[in-house]
């Protein structure tokens, strides 16, 4: 059951569709949108996460007598909108992004940004997407640095954002 509560809690994220062609963009629309819904079904979430947890102790202990809930939508759904950088960022870069971008997008930020800082769901929104943009910026930076570290590369002049 939990299943399809969470399913259709996600629902419009699964589909994410942006126009934005720009990666970070892109990445900062489906935050955009995706933060209202993780705020409107956070208790939903919450208890998909509490699920989780318990079964993994229990697998850890040899005890879990049933199938895993399988979380895991967030690698598809960050995949689409991360869809630019596939071919501006090396792919370990990518990689790393993709992989930074999951721990920010998700219900564990507000429950560490809820339950230990305090904050409210519209200062959670703020620095949710804070994080995420620093994210993308680090990971330009870091593609920039090694394509112009690169003894008889063409040294690019400006950033990686839409630019050569």
């Amino acid at each position: 059951m939990l299943t399809a509560v969470v399913g259709v809690s996600l629902g419009p994220m699964r589909t994410f569709a942006s126009d934005h062609l720009d990666g970070i963009d892109r990445v900062l629309d489906l935050f955009k949108r995706s933060l209202p819904r993780l705020t409107k079904n956070e208790t939903s979430f919450r208890t998909a996460v509490q699920l989780s947890l318990e079964q993994r102790a229990l697998a850890l202990a040899g005890q879990l007598k049933e199938p895993s809930f399988r979380r895991g939508y967030r690698i598809q759904i960050l995949a689409h909108a991360m869809e630019p950088f596939k071919t501006q960022l090396p792919q370990d870069i990518y990689l790393q992004l993709h992989k930074a971008l999951s721990v920010v997008y998700g219900i564990e930020s507000y429950i560490v940004l809820k339950d230990i800082w305090g904050e409210t769901s519209k200062q959670v929104e703020t620095t949710v997407l804070w994080m995420a943009k620093a994210l993308v910026e680090a990971a330009q930076i870091e593609a920039f640095a090694r394509i112009n570290s690169q003894p008889g590369k063409v040294k690019r002049t400006q950033s990686l954002k839409g630019k050569t």
